[in-house]
C-alpha cells in the first residue's frame, strides 16, 4: 500500500517533470521523428493489461471494472479541473466519459508502459473522431496514468488527460 506522502511525491515529481517540458514543444518547429519502433512498449505487463481493461470498461459502460481499476484516492486531471478521489470521479465525470467514449472512434497511435518497482507509468497518444452532442470530434489526445502495486494488485492512482 502506498502512503499519502509517497503518492504525493510521485504525483508531484511526474507533474514537475512534465511541466518543465510542456513549452519546449515550440522549440522543435515542424520536426518529424521516426518513432514507430518505440510506439508500443510494455504491452504484456500487468499494469498495461489493467490500463487496457480500464479503457475497455469506460468504452462499454462497465462501471464496476472502472471502479476496480482506480484507487480510492485517485487524482484525475482533465480540462483544467481535478477530481481527487474515486467517489469524486464517479459523482462528476465517469458517466459522461462513458457516454462520450461510446459515441466516438479512437485510434491508439502510441502506448508505452514502464515499470519502476511498485510504480508504473503508462503514456499514450490517440486520435479521436466522430460526433458527440452534435459536435464533430477530430482531435489528438494524450494520457498519462500512474499505477501503484498495492496489496490487491495494480491500481491507477493518477490520471492526466489532455
Amino acid at each position: 500500500m502506498i502512503s499519502g506522502i509517497t503518492k504525493a511525491l510521485i504525483t508531484g515529481f511526474t507533474l514537475l517533470f512534465l511541466a518543465g517540458y510542456c513549452n519546449l514543444v515550440f522549440a522543435h518547429g515542424e520536426e518529424n521523428h521516426d518513432s514507430e519502433s518505440m510506439a508500443f512498449i510494455g504491452m504484456d505487463s500487468a499494469p498495461a493489461k489493467l490500463v487496457k481493461k480500464f479503457h475497455k470498461a469506460l468504452r462499454v459502460g462497465d462501471e464496476a471494472t472502472v471502479m476496480m481499476a482506480l484507487s480510492e484516492e485517485v487524482l484525475i486531471y482533465e480540462g483544467g479541473n481535478a477530481e481527487r478521489s474515486l467517489a469524486d470521479y464517479v459523482s462528476h465525470h465517469m458517466y459522461a466519459d462513458m457516454a462520450y467514449l461510446k459515441a466516438i472512434n479512437i485510434t491508439l497511435k502510441e502506448h508505452q508502459v514502464r515499470i519502476m518497482g511498485d510504480i508504473a507509468i503508462s503514456t499514450s497518444i490517440s486520435h479521436s473522431t466522430g460526433e458527440y452532442k452534435s459536435k464533430k470530434i477530430d482531435s489528438t489526445g494524450m494520457e498519462t496514468l500512474v499505477l501503484a502495486k498495492q496489496s490487491g494488485g495494480w491500481k491507477i492512482i493518477h490520471i492526466h488527460w489532455s
